[in-house]
Formats: structure tokens, sequence, C-alpha cells
């Protein structure tokens, strides 16, 4: 259990100042520019402009068609196909070539011609007209690509161009479309880092980048070779089966951080983390995007026929753009000016999404994006809870909010659960400040008075801090019910920003909570200030960042910033909080993970649906055990109860619970949320979760596979073995037998 933290004045105002200075270097590191949005009127439709597909320039003929350029690192080498202008990745322990693109023996032809292989292609918007472009058909076709020697690598330059007239031009017209970008591969410590970036060389103030897909078919493939899979970022993490034939599987993209609240984008699912991977044969890699992961999507497609392939490749939102009927919404300011990306090869036995998760892993912990600590052990495995402190009920056309989890009442709930034996609980107390749970501004929030007030609070935290167990109350730093005194951040229509909050809760009592504004992104030093000082008056511990781990938005407003750089600055807050509380997140988008000590919500499934081609994997949580504790969402609220415990041993989460002290039904023998119903199966779970998972808390994952049908084991670098069946039927492994529906540990 981490220590819980003392407070003084002096470090208050020690931190408040760190605050303040990290908000400078953070202003100063925006440039100072403002997010501005142009609007134009009148656009009727959206013209897609692309060129003459010249096949012969998107493949490469053969490996013979590459020389090795001398430059390698580990068992990596760089070949270069000066035909194509691209290059391959000769990984020697696997004695296989990755290519940027396809071979011929690989893929024999694909449909289409907006997903034609290259090393960039771009979304130029000129206005009304959107400019399909492509590094193989609108620069090296016109011969205005190029390859040279760097220390360590090659840096590929591309000048595009819609046609060849005007690539022949010494000189440009306003209204000409042209874009010079530039791939830089170099090799390093056995990984490979591209790092992209771009330039409009016409000076056309109309045209930018809306989008860029960069390696779009960087180890594609249409073969259907046993164990072959592409992997994706969907929730806990998601492997794509290429073996299995599903006809009716179609392309798939995946928002990195969730979309974009002040200018949403339809995709299929979130990611927490910006990463994607191949495995094929004896060999594998794994991508991270290091940079532009806050404007990313995963995009993936599966080969159904002849002409569709098997490629899992990333695609960034570099300048947002929005259509309205016949209004255009363009910013005046790119995202993003370019990309790091780093590749990660494995072979063999390490050839598994486990094996990408430890080299994802460790490349996050190499870029200081997770701490290198490790989770606290203690004497018993944490169970979090989460209680709440008022609901919103509606009686007619009037509401009210009705206390369903005084401070008093916590005490005793924690009483009863310690002399049930569950001895360390993590609770997360929401709706315990002013509004309940449509809070207002977290710079003016208060302590409820009905709930107990500030002497209620201590009473319940020093109850907690003597059971060694950690109070963490919710805190919504980004969003308001109220709005804000100095006006919120706006969308690129010029509208304020709107969060439609998610409330269980509320939906049962039949209560509607009001939408959340979002703060201006420029608020945020001076809120942490604010929050830091109220929170050393009233004793709290532990903070939850509720919507800190779950909600990213670009901030249109004057002085504002965009998405890359909201991360940054939302990332950024962390760091003087955790100075003297410990922090819990909800949901975990990695960006905010660094200082983070526990995590719930986090997800153990998947958006996209369980099919014979389509399996999630536990890849979130390889890479989290043993750096943080996580849970799910809570048990109790699981449509089937025995099969979320299941799923919390096999990904190594801790239980999560999510009960009121008073019913909030007239039945209260059905309310999910009333404790005293499922108090005595969460403590038959909790000892037995304990038993198997509390001296793995620091462990790492290792490996983690399905046995049979429906039979799982998780391996840890202790030697552990989890087996977990799912089925209605026994399963016996190493002359012992993993019990139907049930759990076994070895080692």
């Amino acid at each position: 259990m981490k220590r819980i933290k003392l407070f003084s004045k002096n470090r208050i105002f020690a931190v408040i100042l760190l605050v303040s200075m990290l908000g400078a270097m953070l202003s100063s590191c925006s440039g100072g520019t403002a997010a501005g949005v142009r609007k134009k009127t009148g656009v009727v439709s959206r013209n897609r402009i692309s060129s003459e597909t010249v096949s012969d320039l998107h493949f490469s003929n053969a490996e013979n068609s590459f020389i090795d350029s001398g430059i390698s690192s580990g068992f990596i080498e760089l070949w270069i196909d000066e035909s194509t202008c691209s290059f391959g990745i000769y990984d020697n322990s696997a004695a296989k070539l990755w290519t940027a693109l396809p071979l011929k023996t690989d893929i024999v032809s694909l449909s289409g011609d907006a997903g034609q292989p290259s090393m960039v292609s771009l979304n130029i918007n000129g206005g009304t007209d959107i400019y399909l472009l492509n590094s193989q058909d609108n620069s090296l076709a016109f011969g205005k690509a190029s390859a040279k020697e760097v220390e360590n690598g090659y840096l590929f330059s591309y000048d595009l161009f819609p046609n060849k007239e005007t690539a022949e031009k010494t000189g440009f017209d306003k209204n000409d479309i042209g874009f010079n970008v530039e791939i830089t591969v170099t090799l390093k410590d056995g990984s490979m880092s591209v790092a992209c970036s771009w330039k409009n060389i016409t000076g056309n103030p109309d045209a930018c980048i809306e989008s860029l897909q960069l390696l779009n078919y960087f180890g594609a493939y249409n073969a259907t070779d046993e164990g072959d899979f592409l992997f994706v970022p969907d929730g806990c993490g998601a492997k794509i089966n290429t073996a299995v034939y599903d006809e009716s599987f179609e392309p798939l993209s995946f928002a990195v951080y969730g979309s974009d609240l002040s200018n949403p984008v339809e995709c299929d699912g979130n990611a927490v983390l910006p990463a994607f991977g191949i495995k094929r044969g004896e060999a594998a890699f794994a991508s991270l995007i290091e940079y532009g992961d806050a404007v990313s999507f995963i995009n993936a497609e599966k080969a159904t026929d002849s002409a569709s392939v098997n490629r899992v490749y990333p695609e960034f939102n570099v300048t947002p753009v929005r259509y309205e009927e016949s209004d255009l919404y363009i910013s005046k300011y790119a995202s993003i000016d370019h990309i790091n990306m780093c590749y990660r090869f494995l072979s063999g036995v390490n050839a598994t999404y486990a094996g990408m998760a430890s080299a994802v892993r460790e490349q996050l912990i190499r870029n200081g994006v997770l701490s290198t600590q490790t989770a606290p052990s203690a004497d018993f495995l944490p169970m979090f809870l989460t209680l709440t402190g008022v609901a919103k009920q509606s009686f007619g056309f009037l509401s009210y909010y009705t206390v369903l989890t005084d401070f008093e009442q916590a005490t005793d709930m924690l009483i009863r659960m310690k002399n049930k034996g569950i001895s360390n609980v993590n609770v997360r107390y929401s709706a315990v400040k002013s509004g309940g749970p449509d809070s207002g501004d977290a710079k003016d929030a208060s302590l409820l008075r009905r709930l107990g007030g500030k002497n209620g609070l201590n009473e319940l935290s020093s109850y907690m801090s003597k059971q060694n167990m950690v109070l963490y109350t919710d805190i919504d730093l980004l969003t308001s019910a109220d709005g804000f005194s100095g006006s919120g951040s706006v969308d690129i229509k010029g509208n304020e920003t709107v969060y439609k909050p998610v409330n269980e809760i509320a939906d049962s009592m039949g209560a509607v909570l009001k939408d959340r504004t979002l703060r201006k992104l420029s608020d945020i030093k001076s809120t942490v200030s604010s929050v830091l000082l109220k929170s050393s008056d009233n004793g709290i511990t532990g903070l939850c960042l509720n919507d800190t781990g779950s909600i990213l938005y670009s901030d249109f407003s004057a002085g504002g910033a965009l998405r890359q750089e909201a991360a940054d600055t939302i990332a950024g807050t962390v760091s003087p909080l955790s100075t003297e509380h410990d922090i819990m997140t909800v949901t975990g988008n990695f960006h905010m993970l660094k200082n983070i000590d526990s995590i719930i919500n986090i997800p153990l499934s998947t958006t996209v649906a369980k099919s014979g081609a389509y399996t999630p994997v536990p890849f979130v949580q390889i890479i989290l055990h043993g750096l943080a504790d996580y849970a799910g969402d809570p048990i109790n609220t699981q449509s089937n109860e025995n099969e979320t415990r299941l799923r919390c041993i096999e990904y190594g989460a801790c239980p999560h619970y999510k009960w009121n002290y008073t019913p909030i039904s007239k039945n209260s023998e059905s309310d999910v949320y009333y404790y005293d119903n499922t108090i005595n199966s969460a403590a038959e779970f909790y000892s037995r979760a304990n038993t198997a998972l509390n001296d793995l808390r620091d462990a790492r994952m290792t490996d983690h596979y399905e046995v049979a049908d429906g039979i799982f084991c998780t391996e840890y670098d202790t030697g552990a073995m989890i087996y977990v069946n799912y089925t209605d039927k026994n399963y016996a492994i190493r002359g012992l037998t993993v019990e139907a529906g049930d759990f076994l540990r070895i080692g």
C-alpha cells in the first residue's frame, strides 16, 4: 500500500509554484499560437480528386529488388528499393523481410484506388475539393521523389502534386496544390524509428493536409496461414485472425484516446494506447506512435478475397476540418507538424501479442510515458469500491438530490467489509461535493454538508488511514455542469463544447444529468492550484481524476489549444497533484498514466464483438501489470457476474464493486447497487482473488494464450500460471483439474 501523504502549507505553496512554472513551460512549448477557425459558406460538395494509378510503382518486384544499405542495428538491417523509392527491414533473427510496399509475390492485385500502397498518402483540403495524393502516383511518377543516406538511416523526400503539369512548373500560382513530405527512417537499439514532417511548397493559403496515412501497407499481405494475425488496440486489445475466413468482415477504425469532443468523428471504438502490430509466421512487429498519438486512428483491413489485403496502419487528422450541410469549418492551424513512430521487431517464441505488448511497454518506459516504479506490495490485494454520495432523483417535473451513502455510512460499510475479510479497500467516492453528480467548477467545489461535512470526511479518512486503505474523492478538472464564469471551451463551429455524462444510477432513478461544459485548456493551471489549496484544508489524501483519463478535446477558443497540445497540457496536471496525493484515474488513456497509482474502469473487453476472426486479448493489461493496480467496470453491474469475475483473474485485475448504503429502488432485493445484496459474494470472491493475485501485484505478465476452446492461461515472471475455464466442463491440465466456470493457479 502506498504510504498516505502528509500535508503542510509550505509544501502546498511549493507545489502551486511548480504548477505555475509548468503552465509557463507548456505555454512556451505551444509557441503562443491561438487556435482559430475559418468558415466557408456555400460549400455544396466534397469532390474527391485522385490521379491515375501507376500500378508498377506500388509494389516491390521481389526481395532481390532491394539493396542492403549497410545500415543495421541489433538483428535488423535497412534495405532500399530504389525503383519504388521505398525500403524494407530485414530481420536476421527470423530471416524475414518486412517491406513498406508489398511484394508482388505477396499481393497480386488490389481493388479500388484510394487505398493504394504508398510510403505516405495525403488528403489535401483545397476548399470544396479533396485531393487524394500519394507518394507513388503523385511524386515518384513525376520524378519528384528521392532517397539519400543520413546518419543511421535514410531520408525519403516526396514532392506531391495532383498532376504532372503542376509538378513540372518552375513557379507556382496561388491556387496550385503541392506539398513536400519527408520520411526519415533510422535504426537504433534494434528498433526502427520513423519521423515524418511536411510543408506547403506552393504557398496556397487555402490548401492544407486534412489527414495523412503513413506506411499504410507496411507488412501487408493476403495469405491465410494459421496463427497469423493483426493486432488492433480495441479496448483491452484484439487480434484479427487472418486465417479465419469471415466474408462479412468490414474495415475497422479506432480513435486513439477517443473521438475529439470538439470535432467528433465516427469510429468503431476507442483505443487507450496508440499501438498496433502484425504477426506473420515466426516473425512479428509492434508499432508505437510516439508523437501524433492524440490525433491518430488505427485502421485495419482483413482479406476476404484475392483483391483485398490484411493490413493495419495509422492515420492522422492533421488539420481539424468539419463539413456541416453547406458550410465548411477549417482550422487555421494544424494539430501537429510532425509524426514520430517506433517499430520493434520480434521473432520465434516472442512473436506473439504478449511479446508485442512487452516491447511496447519497454518503449513507453524508455520514452517516459510510463513510470519505472512498480505497484506496491501489501498483505492483501486491493479491492476497488465506488461509492456514491448523493444522486439526482426526479419526481414529475421536480428534481432533487437524495443521499445514498454519507461518510458515517461509508465507515460502517468498510467495517463490515473488514469483518468479512476484505482488508484492503481503495474507495472512489463520487458525488460528494457541491452539485453532487451535477458538480460545477472544481475551483469552487465544496464538500456536501448533508454527507457529514469536513469533520465526517476526516473521520472516514482517519479510519481508512489506520486500516492502510486509501480514499479517493472524485474530481472533474475538465468539465462543469454549471459552465464556467470566464466561459468554457468552444468546438470547431464556435459553440460551447458539451459533454454528455453517463451515469447508470441516474438512469435507474429516472433522472437526467446536466450536460457538462468543457473547460478552457488555458484555465487548467489555475484550477489545479485551487484544488491543491482546498484539498489541504479538508484532509483529502487521494484524488480520482474522473474526466482527465477518459476524454480529450481540442479547444478552439481564443488562446486555446488543439488536441495534441491538449493531451500534453492535461497530462502535465497530474505531476503537481501527485506530489501531495495518491492519484486514481478512470478508463486509463495512456497519455495520462505516468504519475497514476491506480486505474478503474479500464477496458477488459472490446467494442467489436468477439468472433472466430476477432479475439479480445489482455494487451493493455500485459503492459500495465506490475506498474499500477487496475480494475475493470464494477462486477455487480455486469450482466454475467461470474464471467466478469473470471475475466478479472485472467487479466490480473483487482475486484471492483459499485455500492450504495441506501437502496435506490423500492424492491431492494433486485437493486444491483445495494451493497447488502452482493457483499457476501464479493467477500467470497475477494478471498479467492487475493490468494491468486496479491503476491503478483508487482510481477510482470510474460505470456497469455488460449489452451483450448474457452480455456486460457496467463503466465507471470515469477513462474506462476493461472488457468481460467469459461466452459461448462472440467478441464484437466498437468494432472490437475480446472473446474467448469472456475480458475486454478499453479506455482
